[in-house]
Parts: C-alpha cells; structure tokens; sequence
C-alpha cells in the first residue's frame, strides 16, 4: 500500500472523529492544539505525534489502534485477523520516547521500535485494562529513577484519563508527552514530580492527564 494511500485512509478517520465530535475547533481546544494543526493533518501536509494521536483517541472516543491503522478489536474479543493479536498473546508497539533533555522530562521523538507480547488473560485479570486502552513506552532517561529506569518500559492505562489518586501518570504539555509522578496536596493543588531527587517538583492547579501508569518492567 503505498504512502498515500495510507495518509488518506487516515485523513478519513480523522473526519469521522471530528464529525463525531462536533467541529475541529472544538476537538483542537480538547486536544490542545491549534486548528490549524487539524488543518494540515487533514490536508496531509503532516501527521500527528504520538502524544498527539493518544490524545486525540482519547477526546474522539475511539481506540489509537483503529485512529494509526484502521484496525478496530471488538471488546473483549482477542481474533487472530487483530492486527498485533495472535492466539491468547496481545502484541502491543513498543514506543520508544526520548526524554528531551535528561532535566525536564519532556517525551519527544515518538518512534514505534517492535512489539511485545503480553497473555490477553494477564492484562484483563491482573491489570483489568481493556488492551485497547494501553500504550507502551519505552523510558529513556532517568528523571524518574529507581522507579523507571531508563530502557525500562511502561503501560499506561489511556480509559483513566483523570487523576483519581496519588501515583505514576502520563499526561501532555505544548511540548510532548511526559511522566511524573502526581500526588494531592491538602490545598487541592497537584505536585507534579520526579522520583529522581535531583530534579525538582513543581505544583499546578491542573495537568492534561493522558492516562495512568499501571505498570513497570525492566531489568533487576
């Protein structure tokens, strides 16, 4: 297939997201970007980052595997024609994204590197994630260290879009994507931190949460 035709199979999801949501004003707004930035995407002079394309699943209701290729999973139901589903194991891209500087932890240069295998019966019971709603990332970088190391990969739960509880989650600024860990202060307000003491915390009245991470693994 080639590269065109690709780009217009997704220009034609992106319509069906924006119908269903009203106007791209108001899907730019809840993704947070510029309505030119749909614009483009839907003229095909570029496509969305990854952090841009979680966000917009998220927004449009629908699952990032159908919005990057098309392919929509029936709930609850793992088929061998499922791109990335075969027998009882779930196939899950492997994003590996850079932390911008070592310092900040901003996420950027989304690449997806290969898939990796996890029993469809583990991520419902034990994790009670619906696959659909998980993204894996590769960490590279160490502002999250012991807790996420770097080359060390995380799932995030995309159906838990608010923060709910203290805990690890990924969320989006004007930048990319990032992952800190967010705690409640007695005020109300959110601490957003690094787990590595070496950088600092910062407190916000509010954050775009993307999704929860639930879980963690790496090398001992």
């Amino acid at each position: 297939m080639s590269t065109t035709l690709v780009d217009a199979a997704f220009r034609s999801r992106l319509t069906q997201v924006i119908h269903s949501f009203g106007s791209v004003v108001a899907l730019a707004t809840a993704v947070g970007v510029s309505d030119n930035a749909i614009y483009k995407w839907l003229a095909g002079r570029g496509q969305p980052s990854v952090a841009n394309l979680v966000a917009l699943a998220r927004v449009g209701r629908v699952s990032v595997e159908w919005l990057a290729t098309g392919v929509e999973p029936t709930r609850g139901v793992y088929s061998a024609a499922r791109a990335g589903v075969q027998g009882d194991f779930i196939f899950m891209p492997r994003n590996r994204i850079r932390f911008a500087s070592g310092r900040n932890g901003i996420l950027s240069s989304e690449q997806v590197v290969d898939s990796i295998a996890f029993r469809a019966d583990w991520v419902k019971q034990t994790l009670k994630a619906d696959p659909r709603d998980l993204i894996l990332i590769e960490a590279v970088g160490d502002s999250m260290a012991p807790t996420v190391e770097d080359a060390d990969l995380i799932l995030a739960n995309l159906a838990e879009p608010r923060f709910r509880q203290d805990g690890i989650y990924l969320f989006r600024n004007e930048s990319g994507l990032v992952v800190k860990r967010i705690q409640r202060r007695p005020d109300g307000k959110l601490l957003m931190r690094s787990d590595n003491p070496k950088y600092e915390a910062m407190v916000v009245s509010n954050v775009s949460i993307i999704g929860r991470v639930i879980w963690i693994g790496g090398r001992v």
